[in-house]
């Protein structure tokens, strides 16, 4: 499950793990992508020592490897950029919008989110254009088609851009923009003093 984490700007004393009705709507989509790109790296990885192993001990070489390795990159990039956009994880300039007045930084934020879901959407319009004029379309050497290579770029961005939304919406409410994943979070810290007071008493009461 995914928590919203604390972002300048947002209100003062806001909840930082409470979920909106937004981000719980996403979360399924921002789950199921997360899992798809993390198969796609593993792919990538087995790749390249695959390779090594056909040609060292079986002698024959994978045609067209460093093709799907390719592949496989461009899929991972397109795949994990919402993860990206909605754990504020790209380049941001937080420090110079934290230098300007409270007033202006409020509305700033909101403009941000907006262009970035405008920018996002017409990018993944123009992808879609570029699917169908290269439906016929595929690569040389695995015939992997075009329109594959395209449906990750286009996923990528237009789920980019409805991340954006969610955040447009969010600043318009003055509330913590990003989210972060149970995963991330830093792990307790254990309470010394009572682990050394809970063996003492343990060994005392055998």
């Amino acid at each position: 499950m995914a928590d919203v984490s604390q972002s300048p700007g947002a209100q003062s004393g806001a909840d930082p793990t409470a979920c909106t009705p937004l981000d719980r709507a996403v979360e399924p989509l921002r789950r199921n992508l997360r899992r798809f790109g993390l198969l796609l790296l593993y792919v990538m990885i087995l790749m390249p020592a695959l390779q090594v192993f056909l040609r060292g001990v079986v002698g024959t070489p994978f045609v067209g490897a460093e093709e799907l390795a390719r592949f496989m990159l461009i899929c991972v990039v397109f795949v994990t950029l919402p993860y990206v956009v909605s754990s504020g994880a790209n380049i941001r300039m937080e420090e110079l919008i934290s230098c300007l007045p409270q007033g202006v930084q409020w509305p700033l934020r909101v403009a941000i989110a907006a262009t970035a879901t405008v920018a996002f959407g017409i990018a993944a319009y123009s992808v879609a254009v570029a699917t169908l004029r290269n439906l016929d379309n595929a690569t040389p050497s695995l015939g992997i088609p075009y329109w594959v290579f395209f449906s990750a770029a286009f996923i990528g961005l237009f789920v980019s851009a409805i991340e954006s939304g969610v955040q447009c919406v969010k600043a318009l409410g003055r509330g913590p923009l990003y989210v972060t994943f149970a995963e991330e979070q830093p792990p307790e810290e254990v309470d010394l003093e009572r682990v050394l007071a809970h063996e003492a008493s343990a060994g005392k009461n055998p």
